[in-house]
């Protein structure tokens, strides 16, 4: 996809230069910290589940990192880090702190299961990206990253993976975040036409140790199974899903910061792997006999549609909702073969990367932020 200039953008007069000693970078095969190219980078969500894994990778590979924080954040001096105060939903950073840096990774979100308003999904994951971009124009950014997912693509019709290329018009979601995350994406499209360089990252299902949130969806499963406290498998466990290890993913973003194309779109991936598969996998490394409540889907959504109902009153998020319990009807099936050609992604076996996970939970003493 070509890179389009549009005259009523306002686009400093540096960004083509920039564009091309930032966006086309030698192409080479690396991992994090293994031959990178270091960069200032402007990194938002580094405190969340992926972004805080990220921003710890990007200071190892030795990139120099400016990262938005709403609250604040003690200094390090010895760490090539900067932290600036401020809320993307209220208002886009600073241009300076965006004209400082070479590239600006967008890993921010609000990445939820449930919201008493749902007008907050979109304030945050569509309002508040579409202001950033914006801002990154006017301060002649020359590469921006965004951390989409792969909800945005749409499931998959059958376990045969899908890519990129699977993009389609949507009017059909199960919950406000897949909804908001599509909407999104239709953002990146009008910027991308006003030829502002924006690569586009669709991570899969995260796991992986780093974070006791609603992004980790394995991560709370496992710890549910520990306890004893799991409520049980919704749908026919027949469904495959893609599931992203975090640590993967991660290089993924680093890799696109060097390698990614402007215009382009890369699903960053793990193996395609059933339900029931899952669950045998965590059940053997934590030495439990397989043993658990099977739940139809339909069942599911209408308990999910009385937690709802319950949750507008008390405040107090739901444990499911008929969205989340919808999604089990679905295959979410997917290809990264044009981020491992293209920057070089690579994927960890998912019974070592389950195992990493499956470790890391039996230390916790509590699920919980």
């Amino acid at each position: 996809m070509g890179i389009r200039f549009d005259p009523g953008l306002e686009l400093q007069p540096s960004l083509v230069l920039r564009i091309v000693k930032v966006c086309y970078l030698p192409h080479r095969c690396l991992r994090v910290g293994k031959g990178s190219v270091a960069l200032k980078v402007f990194l938002t969500g580094g405190t969340g589940y992926l972004g805080g894994t990220l921003l710890r990778a990007l200071l190892d590979a030795g990139h120099e990192v400016t990262a938005l924080t709403r609250r604040p954040q003690q200094a390090d001096p010895s760490v090539p880090l900067r932290w600036v105060e401020g809320d993307l939903a209220k208002a886009p950073p600073e241009p300076n702190d965006l004209r400082q840096c070479q590239v600006v990774v967008h890993a921010a979100a609000m990445v939820k299961t449930w919201s008493k308003d749902r007008r907050e999904f979109d304030r945050h994951n569509v309002e508040a990206y579409e202001a950033l971009l914006g801002a990154c124009a006017r301060a002649g950014v020359s590469k921006i990253v965004h951390t989409s997912s792969f909800l945005s693509i749409g499931p998959s019709p059958t376990p045969t993976p899908i890519d990129e290329d699977a993009r389609a018009t949507r009017s059909r979601f199960y919950t406000d975040y897949e909804r908001t995350k599509y909407l999104a994406d239709q953002i990146t499209d009008k910027y991308l036409d006003k030829g502002l360089p924006i690569v586009t990252l669709y991570p899969t299902v995260l796991f992986g140790p780093g974070g006791c949130t609603d992004g980790n969806l394995l991560g709370k499963m496992i710890y549910w199974i520990r306890e004893g406290t799991f409520p049980g498998r919704v749908g026919s466990g027949e469904q495959v899903w893609s599931y992203g290890y975090v640590p993967d993913v991660v290089d993924g973003h680093i890799s696109a910061m060097e390698r990614g194309m402007a215009g382009h779109r890369y699903i960053l991936g793990g193996e395609n792997v059933r339900l029931n598969d899952v669950l045998s996998a965590i059940y053997k490394r934590l030495n439990r006999p397989e043993s658990f409540k099977k739940i139809p889907v339909g069942v599911a959504e209408a308990l999910g549609k009385l937690m709802e109902w319950g949750a507008a009153f008390t405040g107090k998020p739901p444990e499911l909702t008929k969205g989340v319990a919808g999604v089990y009807r679905e295959h979410w099936s997917y290809s990264s073969e044009r981020a491992e050609r293209a920057l070089g992604y690579q994927i960890t076996p998912f019974e070592t990367a389950i195992g990493e996970t499956v470790d890391w939970v039996r230390g916790l003493d509590t699920w919980g932020d």
